[in-house]
């Protein structure tokens, strides 16, 4: 009976001590994040999602320079690319249809890249052509525009690189 009496009293006691305790939580700190670091964390980790896993359109407007022969039928492949070293080649189109002092716009789907930095064009074909600008956009990041005024040699990459001037 001694026995008992002394695990009942026990038993008392800890439940007295135990309803008169403060709870204590242990966290660790996490680190303060304002509104325009956390914008900028999501749309990194859209954009970084986006590089993954989907495709995008670019919209590619070509002017043909006036100093340029009258019309040409040449090949013309575009390649553009991102500081990463991501890239898209592409065919412009308009074949048969890039006449002096002429502005055509190209639709291009492919996979996505980051900002556009640089231009490659190849030529392939003995009219020749003279591109006057090209600007190359992406719904997340401005339009670029890339200035050429000059012959794109035959059979030759030939282009314009910014990405080193971005770092």
């Amino acid at each position: 009976m001694e026995a008992l009496l002394t695990l009942i009293l026990t038993f008392s006691i800890i439940v007295v001590f135990s309803s008169h305790a403060t709870p204590t939580l242990v966290a660790s700190p996490q680190p303060q994040m304002n509104l325009s670091s956390m914008l900028n964390h999501t749309q990194q980790h859209i954009n970084e999602t986006r590089l993954i896993s989907s495709s995008c359109t670019y919209e590619i407007s070509v002017k043909t320079s006036c100093n340029s022969l009258t019309y040409t039928t040449d090949v013309i492949s575009i390649l553009i690319g991102d500081a990463n070293g991501n890239e898209i080649v592409t065919q412009l189109e308009g074949f048969g249809l890039l006449d002096s002092c002429m502005e055509i716009t190209n639709n291009v789907l492919g996979h996505c890249i980051g900002k556009i930095c640089k231009i490659y064009l190849t030529r392939v074909g003995s009219d020749g052509w003279m591109p006057e600008t090209i600007i190359a956009s992406h719904s997340d990041y401005p339009p670029i525009t890339f200035n050429f005024n000059y012959f794109i040699p035959n059979d030759h990459r030939s282009g314009v690189d910014y990405c080193h001037n971005n770092a």
